[in-house]
Order: C-alpha cells, then sequence, then structure tokens
C-alpha cells in the first residue's frame, strides 16, 4: 500500500470510529468504574494528593539532586541505571537514547543541555511539572518511537486567579517563572532558566579551561474557547554553547547547541467520557561542534507535523485509545570526524555528507478491557512508516502488545505484559559517527514482565521481573571527556532482571522508602557474547524523609550499586620516549569499583504575608567517598622540555563531596 493510500485509509478510519463512539456515548450513560491499572513498570511523579504508587512533586522537590531536575528524580528507582554526570539514565539494561521523553503529549528530541557532557542537565524545570509517569517496560500502544522507556511529563496549569512570579537560585542555575490569568477563560505560564556553570568556573582555579553556557525558555498558553473545546500552545527552546581547552590542539572543543519545538493542541470533548486532541507542531535543532580543530561534526534538522487522537470510554467497561501521526523531516550531516584508537597515534576517519527530507507516518490502536473488578487486559499495536528508507528494507514495523492484570484482594494486583516495540532510526538520528548514511530497519525489542504489588495500611511493595531481547541493534551516544570509550557494534542483546520497591508512611511525619535492583545485560559482538555497558547486576537506594516541623523537613538517602563493566587499558612508554602505545584489553572484561553515597538535604519554608521563601542546603557523598567514572589514559609531561616522562592510567572521579545552598522566592 502506497503512503498516500495509507494516510487516506487510516484517515477515514479515525473519522469513522470517532463517528461510531460518539453515537455511542449519546445512546449510553457513562458508568464510573474502579479501574484497575493494567499497565506494569510505572512510577509516577505528580503534584496533589499521594497515590501510594506515587511520589509527590513536593517529596521530590526534597530530594537531595543537583539543579533539582525532574530527569535526575527517575534516578531514586529501581532499574534505572545513570551516572552523577548525567540526567540521561538508561532502564534495565537498555541504551540511554532508549528512553522516550514527552512533554504534554510531545515527544521531545535530545532535550538535555551540556550535551557533550553527556546531557548533564535536562531542558525541562522541575517546577514546571504537575505530573510525571516514568514507564518501564511493558507499556501500552499509545507510547511509541522508543524501545526501553518512557518519561511522560504533563506541564502545571497557569494561574488564572492572578499575576504570581517565582525565582530561583541554586548551585548552577538562576530560574525565573511568571504566570497569571488571560481574560476569564485561560492563563499564560512563561519560565526561564540561565546556567552559570562559566562563572563558578571562572572563579575556581583549575586547571582546565572550561567555558559552558546554557538557557532555556518555556512558554504555555491556555485558552478555553467553549465548555467543550480547549486550546493549548506550548513552546520550548533551549540554547547551548561550550568552549574547552580551546588551545590544546589535542582535546579541544568549540560547539553550539539550538533546540526548538513549538505545538499547538486542541481537546474537544464529547460528554465527560470521549474527547480528541488534535496537533500541530513544528521545531528544529541544530549542531555546530568542531574538536581538534580539523575534526567537525555539523548537524541542522527541521520537521512539522500534525497528529490526532482519540480516548473513548465505550460499553461501560472499555477505555479504547487510537491515533495517527504524520511528520515531514528534513536533515543535513556534514561529518568528518577521526577518532583515536588503539596503538600509537591511530586514528580512524569517519565522513558523511548527508542532505535529505521524508515522511513518517504512525498509527496506534488500543483497548483497556475491564473485563470483571478482579480482571483488566489491554491489548493494541502500533503501525510505523517511513518512505525514506534503503530500497533493500522493508519501510514499515507493526508492533503487537498485550497486558493483563488480575486483582484477587483489595490489596493484592498481579501484572504481566508482551510486546514488541521498535525504535525507527529517523533521519534525525542516522549514527553516522559508525559510518553509517542511509535509514535501515528499526531497532526492535521484545518484553517479557511479569510481577506483583501489595499494599496496605501505607505500606506498599512491588515486585517486578523481566525479560528483554534486542535486534536490529545500531549506533551508539558519544560524549566528549578524557573517558575512555569502547564501542562494540551488536546486532542483538538481551536483559534479564527484577526490581522491589517499597515505601511505607510510618505516621503523617516519617516515610521510608527501599528499591533493590537486579540485572544482568550482555550483547552479541562479532561471535562473542560481552556485558552490555549498562550491565549492572546490584543496586541499591534507602530513603528516609522526615517532616521535623510544620516548616523544616529533612530527606536521607544513601546509594550503592556494584560496578559497571570496564575495559582493560594498557598505557606504555615506547623506546624512543616519543610518545605513548595505547592498548585496549578484552572489552568489558573487568569491572569499576562498588559505587556508594550517602546524601541528605534540610528544608526551610518561610511563608509571608505577600511572599513565601523556600531554601535548602543538601550535601552529596557526605562522606567523601571517591566513586569511580572511568579510568582514563593520561600522558605525564616534562615541564621545562614538554617530552613524554611517563604513561600512566588515571581515575576519573565522580562526585566528590557537594554541598549545596538553593533559594525560591514565590509572589
Amino acid at each position: 500500500m502506497s503512503t498516500l493510500k495509507f494516510l487516506i485509509f487510516h484517515i477515514l478510519f479515525f473519522l469513522i470510529s470517532s463517528i461510531l463512539w460518539v453515537h455511542a456515548q449519546d445512546v449510553q450513560k457513562p458508568v464510573e468504574l474502579e479501574k484497575i491499572i493494567v499497565t506494569p513498570g510505572r512510577f509516577t511523579i505528580y503534584d496533589g494528593a499521594t497515590p501510594q504508587i506515587s511520589l509527590s512533586k513536593q517529596e521530590i522537590e526534597r530530594f537531595p539532586l543537583i539543579d533539582n531536575d525532574i530527569m535526575r528524580s527517575g534516578h531514586v528507582f529501581p532499574g534505572v541505571i545513570a551516572s552523577d554526570y548525567s540526567a540521561r539514565f538508561s532502564v534495565r539494561g537498555g541504551e540511554k537514547d532508549g528512553v522516550a521523553v514527552r512533554l504534554d503529549g510531545m515527544e521531545l528530541y535530545n532535550p538535555y543541555h551540556l550535551q557533550d557532557f553527556g546531557g548533564a542537565v535536562s531542558l525541562v524545570g522541575l517546577g514546571l511539572i504537575q505530573r510525571s509517569d516514568l514507564l518501564m517496560g511493558g507499556f501500552p500502544a499509545e507510547y511509541g518511537q522508543k524501545m526501553s522507556g518512557v518519561f511522560d511529563i504533563s506541564t502545571k496549569m497557569p494561574n488564572t486567579e492572578k499575576v504570581s512570579a517565582n525565582f530561583g537560585l541554586d548551585l548552577i542555575n538562576a530560574t525565573a517563572m511568571v504566570e497569571g490569568p488571560l481574560t476569564e477563560k485561560g492563563g499564560w505560564l512563561l519560565s526561564a532558566r540561565r546556567g552559570y556553570v562559566d562563572i563558578i568556573l571562572t572563579l575556581m582555579d583549575i586547571d582546565e579551561k572550561y567555558k559552558p553556557q546554557y538557557a532555556d525558555v518555556y512558554g504555555k498558553l491556555v485558552y478555553q474557547l467553549t465548555d467543550a473545546d480547549t486550546l493549548t500552545f506550548n513552546g520550548l527552546y533551549g540554547w547551548d554553547k561550550n568552549r574547552i581547552r580551546i588551545e590544546d590542539v589535542d582535546n579541544n572543543l568549540d560547539s553550539q547547541y539550538d533546540n526548538t519545538t513549538a505545538w499547538l493542541k486542541w481537546r474537544h470533548t464529547f460528554g465527560t467520557s470521549h474527547w480528541t486532541d488534535i496537533y500541530l507542531f513544528a521545531g528544529t535543532s541544530s549542531q555546530e561542534r568542531t574538536t581538534r580543530e580539523t575534526n567537525f561534526d555539523n548537524r541542522d534538522f527541521r520537521f512539522i507535523g500534525t497528529k490526532a487522537e482519540l480516548t473513548a470510554n465505550v460499553f461501560e467497561k472499555h477505555t479504547i485509545r487510537s491515533g495517527i501521526e504524520w511528520r515531514w523531516l528534513t536533515a543535513q550531516y556534514e561529518y568528518d570526524v577521526s577518532e583515536r584508537i588503539a596503538g600509537i597515534n591511530n586514528y580512524k576517519h569517519i565522513m558523511a555528507d548527508i542532505d535529505d527530507n521524508g515522511n513518517d507516518i504512525k498509527f496506534f490502536l488500543q483497548d483497556e478491557w475491564q473485563i470483571h473488578p478482579k480482571l483488566a487486559v489491554n491489548v493494541g499495536g502500533r503501525y510505523v512508516v517511513q518512505n525514506y528508507r534503503r530500497p533493500d528494507v522493508q519501510n514499515y514495523e507493526i508492533g503487537p502488545r498485550v497486558a493483563i492484570a488480575v486483582r484477587p484482594k483489595e490489596n493484592l494486583v498481579f501484572r504481566g505484559a508482551w510486546g514488541i516495540y521498535h525504535q525507527p532510526v529517523d533521519l534525525m538520528s542516522v549514527p553516522v559517527e559508525d559510518g553509517i548514511q542511509t535509514v535501515g530497519l528499526a531497532e526492535q525489542s521484545t518484553h517479557y514482565i511479569l510481577g506483583g504489588e501489595y499494599s496496605r495500611n501505607n505500606f506498599l511493595i512491588k515486585l517486578e521481573g523481566y525479560y528483554k531481547t534486542f535486534d536490529n541493534l545500531v549506533g551508539r551516544l558519544r560524549e566528549f571527556g578524557r573517558q575512555t570509550q569502547i564501542f562494540t557494534s551488536p546486532k542483538s542483546a538481551e536483559a534479564t532482571g527484577f526490581d522491589v520497591f517499597a515505601t511505607q508512611a510510618v505516621s503523617s511525619r516519617l516515610t521510608w522508602g527501599l528499591g533493590y535492583a537486579y540485572g544482568i545485560a550482555e550483547e552479541i559482538s562479532g561471535n562473542t557474547t560481552i556485558y552490555r555497558q549498562y550491565d549492572r547486576r546490584h543496586s541499591i537506594f534507602l530513603s528516609s524523609s522526615q517532616q521535623i516541623t510544620s516548616t523544616w523537613h529533612l530527606y536521607v538517602s544513601w546509594r550503592f550499586h556494584t560496578g559497571d563493566p570496564r575495559t582493560p587499558l594498557i598505557h606504555e612508554l615506547i623506546d624512543d620516549g616519543t610518545a605513548c602505545n595505547r592498548q585496549f584489553g578484552e572489552t568489558h572484561s573487568d569491572r569499576l569499583p562498588p559505587y556508594h553515597s550517602l546524601n541528605f538535604r534540610i528544608t526551610k519554608r518561610s511563608p509571608y504575608k505577600r511572599w513565601t521563601l523556600t531554601w535548602y542546603f543538601q550535601i552529596l557523598n557526605l562522606y567523601n567517598h571517591t566513586n569511580v567514572d572511568q579510568y582514563a589514559f593520561s600522558e605525564v609531561l616534562d615541564e621545562e622540555t614538554g617530552a613524554i616522562v611517563e604513561c600512566t592510567i588515571e581515575e576519573e572521579p565522580q562526585f566528590p563531596i557537594v554541598p549545596t545552598l538553593g533559594m525560591t522566592i514565590t509572589f
């Protein structure tokens, strides 16, 4: 079927389905049901009264986190794999780029600042958040494009009663947010943030010369056209500029990133149980990156599109969701990089010059059926077609998904899920770093999930096991730095493990939490099976949250995990003493030392007549344990002659002890 015929067919299908479901709503009275949550692997952060499986935004604001980052808040959940330096994370043995980030229904492209450092800060500030769901496996068909997880964020509604302002200052950012009413039918919100890491580094006496700069702006406007129609406009812009060791010919970096996404949503409700969401969206992303003066990586992306989604509660027990999306993309790549590999002054040279455009069409349909108060199922599937793939591969994928939940008792639920998840390589994600210049089959993962959840008297425990396979794997994220990176090109992989999450509200003032994860992740590289980079055998997270008084709060947490895989390094001075011979051992045959860190945060809220001051003091890595991020090649030079004296392997540490003071003023 041609792309045009496919698009026409599904538009007609969507319209006919809408008419039928609206008719069903007219002829029967909706019935409110006590629904079972079917989706496994779900954790929620939200602003409001706390259900037991969730964490409130107020709790997250009290976590000891760098920059109060909403993405870093996901690091506390079992099965999440992350480092101190990055807001990015992976889940259950997958890659970091396998987690989708959605904001108010729109999937964001690469929403991170400081991308040359692994994405240290996300583009979305915690103060904007109303609710956030982290889905780590077995998620339904409405979520697509990524094969490991989904971080689904909903922003707060603007203040429609009065103009209010919020100003915040912490270790690395200054933030301002203003919101207010828009006539009697809506409201607006505007937030801006500027990182000042560059200013801090200028004041510090360090040998390295870094100058990272970044800023972002977010705006939201909501307008109620009628009782049944609401328009919402969102806009997000992020900007980065990094200048690192410019005078060092072998290790310099000069880069700039721009990222813009804007979208308009029209929601129309039919009664109280049916609604449609229609989106118009567009965005741009550009990157100009130069290293070692002669290496450059320039990218320029543009996209526009529309999508329509329908939600209908019909026949008393069915929640049906359907959607179709069309997106047009254009991409230009100018890539010319020499990567240093093993040996004496050994480099691998990769070039790519791409100028292409094309269309993506995506369709999903799912039905969550509450068969019985003790039984529910979710059945659905996704269809993706791309017209710019290589002619020797099929240009579409179909991904069926099914989940089931059984509640034998009121406080006990068992869940299971199976599904095929595709992560298409689109024009904005061609892995040119690996010498690939065309788009082929989508990466694919199959999930098998089984678990249970028990809650009673403010106590919750959740256990979930998983087995995942990965196929058609291509590409890896590159991160700038002195760290040694070993890139394999696996075609397939698998991950097995289980997670345990427990929490209890001992009283209205004291809550504790425990997370434990066990996992094995392996991949096939050539004819050899090796551990994946995100194979993390044991992880533990302990926390205690105490409301000391009505205005004072104390949060203490301890994190531990066994060492991640590493490749042994050999660094020897050659006979004439003019160079070092860099050699890699067997890939991922060794491990880093175990990681552990004790963190605490104390928060004070001081309300006044017209404004409120909230400040916090926190210390990360309280006992200053040296956690190793990676081992790196290093050369010891003679200060007078500049000749190489010794070739060494040095530890690249993660955060040392980090005290932080921050405050927020709300008017």
